[in-house]
C-alpha cells in the first residue's frame, strides 16, 4: 500500500467541501489529526465556551469517520512537532491542510514545509485572501469598497463533495482519547444552556442551513429584532468550519431577496476581516488606524469605577435593559443576537 497522507485539521472540522480532505483521498490512504496546540495561539488560545463546542464538535466528526471506516486521530501539543512525529510512525511524507491566515498558523505553515511536504488549499472564505485587491493591487482597508470588488469576483469556486472513499494506513499511529482532554466544565458545569440551545457538528450545520433557506428572504429587516428567531445562527458552524461560506452561497446564491443581498455581504465581511489579519497581523492587539492611539480609554487596571463598570457590563447588569439581555444572552447560550 502507498504510504498515507496526513490531513492537518483545524477549523475545518467537516467532510464535505474539504479540500485538503478531498485531495489526500485522492492521493492514497488518509490519516485525519486534530492537534490541540495551546501554546501558538498564546492568549488566543480557545476558552471555555469555545472548548466546550471542540469537544463536541471532534466528537462528531470522529463520529463520522469511524461510519466510513476511518478514523480522527488528536494529539496535544506543538502542532508542528506532532505532526512530523505522527508522519515518522505512520510512514506518511505530506502533510494537507487549508489554509489558516492567523499569525501562528501562518508561522506554523512555514516551519512545517520545511520539514515535510506540506500541500495547501484555500477552503474557509468566499474567495482567498489577497484576491480582492484595488486597481493598483494593493489590499482594501475598507469594507464597502471590498465588498462592491468581491461582489464582482462572485461566484466562488464550486463545493467539493465528500470523498467517495477513505481507505486507511496499514497501522494507525498513537491518539488521545478526547475525554482526557477535559473541555467539558464539570466543577461547576455551566454549559447548561449551551446544550439547551446548540446542536453540534456537521450535520446540525447541514440542518440549520436547511432551515435558513426558508427564513432568509425575511433577514434584511427581521435581524434587527432580537425577540424573532430570524437570524442564521450558522456563525460558530462556520467558526469551527463544519460548514464552509462556499456551501452556503451555492445553496442561497440564486436568491434575490433583499434578506439574501444582506446576509451574502455579511459573508463578505468574514472575507474582509481575514483580509484586514493578513495586512495586519497585530489587530487583535493594536489599533488598525494611528489616530485612534490618541483615544482616552478608562481603565479598569488603575480605576476601580472603570472595573466596576466593566463587570457591570460583563454580568448584564448596566440597568440598560437591551445592553444586559445581549450580555446575559452571550453568558447563557454562548451567543449573542444580531
Amino acid at each position: 500500500m502507498s504510504s498515507p497522507h496526513i490531513v492537518w485539521l483545524r477549523r475545518d472540522l467537516r467532510l464535505v467541501d474539504n479540500p485538503a480532505l478531498y485531495h489526500a483521498a485522492k492521493a492514497g490512504p488518509v490519516i485525519a489529526v486534530y492537534v490541540l496546540d495551546d501554546e501558538r495561539p498564546s492568549a488566543h488560545r480557545y476558552g471555555g465556551a469555545s472548548r466546550w463546542w471542540l469537544h463536541h464538535s471532534l466528537a462528531s466528526l470522529g463520529q463520522s469517520l469511524a461510519e466510513r471506516g476511518s478514523r480522527l486521530v488528536l494529539r496535544r501539543g506543538d502542532a508542528v512537532e506532532q505532526l512530523c512525529l505522527i508522519a515518522q510512525e505512520a510512514g506518511a511524507h505530506s502533510v494537507h491542510a487549508n489554509r489558516h491566515y492567523e499569525p501562528w498558523w501562518r508561522k506554523a505553515q512555514g516551519e512545517l514545509k520545511e520539514r515535510i511536504d506540506l500541500k495547501l488549499y484555500d477552503a474557509n472564505y468566499l474567495l482567498p485572501p489577497g484576491a480582492v485587491v484595488t486597481g493598483s493591487g494593493t489590499p482594501y482597508k475598507i469594507y464597502t469598497p471590498f465588498s462592491k470588488a468581491a461582489l464582482e469576483q462572485l461566484p466562488p469556486r464550486d463545493a467539493l463533495p465528500e470523498p467517495e472513499a477513505l481507505s486507511t494506513p496499514d497501522h494507525w499511529p498513537a491518539s488521545d482519547a478526547l475525554e482526557d482532554w477535559n473541555l467539558l466544565p464539570t466543577r461547576p458545569d455551566w454549559a447548561g444552556g449551551m446544550r439547551a440551545f446548540w446542536q453540534v457538528g456537521e450535520a446540525a450545520a447541514q440542518a440549520r442551513l436547511a432551515w435558513w433557506a426558508d427564513h432568509v428572504e425575511d433577514y434584511d429587516g427581521a435581524r434587527n429584532f432580537p425577540s424573532v428567531d430570524k437570524t442564521s445562527r450558522l456563525s460558530p458552524h462556520l467558526h469551527f468550519g463544519e460548514i464552509s461560506p462556499v456551501q452556503i452561497w451555492h445553496s442561497q446564491g440564486q436568491k434575490r431577496s433583499m434578506g439574501w443581498k444582506t446576509f451574502e455581504k455579511e459573508l463578505i465581511w468574514r472575507d474582509y476581516a481575514e483580509n484586514a489579519i493578513c495586512q495586519f497581523p497585530r489587530y487583535a492587539s493594536a489599533n488598525y488606524r494611528e489616530e485612534f492611539d490618541r483615544l482616552q480609554w478608562r481603565d479598569p487596571a488603575t480605576d476601580e469605577f472603570a472595573a466596576r463598570d466593566l463587570k457591570a457590563w460583563q454580568q448584564g447588569r448596566t440597568g440598560y435593559p437591551i445592553v444586559d439581555a445581549g450580555m446575559r444572552q452571550l453568558w447563557q447560550t454562548g451567543w449573542m443576537h444580531n
